[in-house]
C-alpha cells in the first residue's frame, strides 16, 4: 500500500486527537453525515470538497454552512494523517487512489466511529487470486493451484466481462488498492486486458508472482502499467530447497532471472520468503540476497496450514520468536523488511528501538514517520482493512481463509458484504478473543493472525499459535495435527503412536477442523 507518512510524531498525535475530539461534536457528525450523502449528480458531497482542495482553492468559497464544517473536518483529518502543506493536500485530493483512501477513512469514521484499531469503510486492499492456473507445482500453495490442484475442487473462473465489472466495482467502492495473485497471475489469459482497465480506473496496482514468466519484456510492460510493486516468491538462497518446494528443476534460476528483470526495469521489487520448518535457517541469507539482487524489500510470510501446506511445515513458537528477533535486528540496522506475522509489533514495542513501528504486513518504519498509521491499521487487517477474492468471484476474509465464503462478486456487492456479514462484524471485536490474545498488552498493535487461529482451533477468535505467548495452546494442539514439537520430538512420536492406535490420526487433507464447515461456511445464509 502507498502510505501517507507523518513528520513530527507528537504534533500528528495531537492533530489526530483533535480530529477525534472534533468528530465527537454532534453538529460535526451531522455535517459529515450530510457530506457522505449523494447529491443530484450521484456523487458524494464530500467529493465536491475534495475537488475544491484539489483545485488549490484554500478558502471554502461557494460552500454552505454544512459544507464549510465538513471542509474544516477534512482539513484537520488530513493533518492528522500527515498531510501538512497545501501543496500536499492538492496532490492527495487529486490523486485517484490516495483520494479514495482519504474518502474511505472519512466514510469509515462516519460509519464505524473513530477508534483504534480503525475500521475502514471499505477494504484498503483486495488481494485478487485472479486464476488457479500456474506453471509450478508448489508443495505449500495456499490456493491449491496449478497442475496439482485437487480434481474435486472447482476450476471455474470469472469471464473477462465479469472481471472488468469487478474492477469497476472496486474503483467505485473507494477501495484504493488491488493486488493480483493466484495461481500465477501471468498465466491468466486476460491478465493484461484486466490490468489495463484497472490502471484506467486509477487503482494502486501490485502483483504477487513466482517470477518464472517475467521476461525483460514483461517487466518493462509492468513498469509501463504503473505497478507500484511486484513481489516474487523465493524460498531459499540456492536452488536445492527452492526447487524442491516448487517441484520443478531450474525454478530457482528462472525466478532469480525474473527478479533481476524487474529490478533492471526500474520496478519496485519485493522478494517474498515463506518461512517454514525446512528453510527458517536461511532467513539471514535471504536478507543478504535481497540486498545483493537490488530488491527493495524482503517480505517474510507466515506458513499457514491451508491448501497444500501441511502442519509439519510450521515453526514452533520458539523458532518463530527467534526468526522475529532476527527480523527486528535487521530492521534496527536499517534493513527493509516486512512480515505477515503481526507479533513483530510486540517486539518493536518491547525492544531497544521503540521507534520502529510495523504496519501489519504493509511495511515497517520509524515511529516519527508512521505512528498514526500504525495505530489505525493495528496489526492483522482482516475485516478492517483487507479482504480477498477468489478466481470464481468468491469473497473470503483472507487468502488464507478460503473456506469462509462471504459471498460472490458476481451477485453480491462488496460493500454489502464488508458492512453486514456476521463473520466480518464478529471478527472486528477483539474483546471476544480467547487464549493469551484476549488479555495481551499488545492486542491493539498485533491482534494475532486470525487464519492461524482458525486452522489450528477451528475458531478465528482463538489464540494465534505462532506467538510465544500462546505456546501453551500450541503444544496442546500440535500433537493432534502433526505440527512440529521441536525439542519435544519424542513426545510428538508418542502422541502420533497414540493417535494411530485410537484411529484419531489426522489426515493431511482433512486437517484438524472437522467442525469447521458447519460453523464457518456462511455463503449467503446471512442475507436470508
Amino acid at each position: 500500500m502507498g502510505l501517507i507518512v507523518t513528520k513530527q510524531r507528537l504534533k500528528k498525535q495531537t492533530d489526530f486527537l483533535k480530529f477525534k475530539a472534533l468528530y465527537g461534536n454532534p453538529l460535526v457528525r451531522k455535517a459529515v453525515a450530510y457530506a457522505v450523502e449523494r447529491g443530484k449528480d450521484g456523487r458524494l458531497r464530500l467529493e465536491r470538497i475534495l475537488d475544491q482542495i484539489a483545485s488549490g482553492d484554500g478558502r471554502p468559497r461557494g460552500l454552505n454552512i454544512k459544507d464549510r464544517i465538513v471542509r474544516k473536518v477534512v482539513d484537520i483529518a488530513m493533518k492528522g494523517i500527515g498531510i501538512e502543506t497545501e501543496e500536499q493536500a492538492r496532490f492527495y485530493a487529486s490523486h485517484p487512489n490516495i483520494r479514495r483512501t482519504v474518502m474511505n477513512a472519512l466514510l469509515g469514521a462516519h460509519k464505524f466511529g473513530v477508534r483504534f484499531p480503525f475500521i475502514f469503510y471499505a477494504p484498503l486492499m483486495i488481494v485478487w487470486n485472479i486464476t488457479w492456473r500456474c506453471n509450478l507445482r508448489c508443495k505449500h500453495c495456499y490456493e491449491n493451484a496449478g497442475p496439482l490442484r485437487d480434481k474435486s475442487l472447482t476450476w471455474d473462473e470469472m469471464t473477462t466481462e465479469e472481471k472488468l465489472a469487478f474492477v469497476d466495482e472496486v474503483a467505485d467502492s473507494y477501495i484504493p488498492a488491488l493486488s493480483f495473485s493466484g495461481g500465477e497471475p501471468l498465466a491468466c489469459p486476460d491478465f493484461w486486458e484486466v490490468v489495463e482497465h484497472a490502471r484506467e480506473r486509477g487503482l494502486y496496482l501490485s502483483m504477487n508472482s513466482n517470477g518464472t514468466l517475467i521476461t525483460p519484456e514483461v517487466a518493462r510492460r509492468l513498469k509501463e502499467l504503473d505497478f507500484a510493486y511486484v513481489a516474487i516468491s523465493l524460498d531459499a538462497p540456492g536452488p536445492e530447497v527452492h526447487d524442491d518446494f516448487r517441484s520443478i528443476p531450474g525454478a530457482w534460476r528462472r525466478t532469480v532471472e525474473g527478479i533481476k528483470n524487474c529490478v533492471e526495469a526500474g520496478l519496485t521489487t519485493v522478494i517474498s520468503f515463506t518461512i517454514t520448518s525446512l528453510n527458517h535457517q536461511y532467513l539471514e541469507d535471504m536478507m543478504r540476497l535481497t540486498e545483493e539482487l537490488g530488491a527493495y524489500r524482503l517480505m517474510v510470510y507466515n506458513i499457514i496450514p491451508v491448501g497444500r501446506a501441511g502442519y509439519e511445515l510450521d515453526l514452533t513458537p520458539e523458532q518463530r520468536e527467534e526468526a522475529l528477533r532476527k527480523m527486528y535486528d535487521y530492521l534496527a540496522r536499517g534493513g527493509s523488511l516486512c512480515t505477515t506475522a503481526p507479533q513483530l509489533g510486540r517486539l518493536c514495542k518491547m525492544g531497544e528501538h521503540p521507534d520502529l513501528v510495523p504496519i501489519a504486513h504493509l511495511g515497517t518504519g520509524k515511529a516519527k514517520d508512521l505512528s498514526i498509521i500504525a495505530d489505525l491499521v493495528g496489526g492483522c487487517g482482516v475485516a478492517r482493512a483487507y479482504m480477498a477474492v477468489q478466481p470464481n468471484g468468491d469473497m473470503t476474509p483472507c487468502v488464507y481463509i478460503p473456506d469462509v465464503i462471504l459471498g460472490n462478486v458476481k451477485r453480491d456487492r462488496i460493500l454489502d458484504v464488508w458492512h453486514n456479514h456476521p463473520f466480518m462484524k464478529d471478527l472486528r471485536d477483539r474483546s471476544t478473543y480467547w487464549g493469551h490474545c484476549a488479555v495481551c498488552d499488545f492486542k491493539e498493535v498485533c491482534g494475532g493472525c486470525r487464519a492461524r487461529a482458525l486452522h489450528y482451533f477451528g475458531d478465528p477468535k482463538g489464540p494465534d499459535p505462532g506467538c510465544i505467548l500462546n505456546r501453551k495452546f500450541y503444544y496442546e494442539v500440535a500433537p493432534k495435527v502433526g505440527a512440529p514439537l521441536g525439542e519435544a520430538e519424542p513426545e510428538r512420536e508418542a502422541a502420533k503412536a497414540a493417535n494411530r492406535g485410537s484411529g484419531r490420526e489426522p489426515s493431511r487433507t482433512a486437517r484438524f477442523r472437522p467442525h469447521l464447515a458447519p460453523r464457518h461456511t456462511f455463503r449467503l445464509d446471512w442475507q436470508n
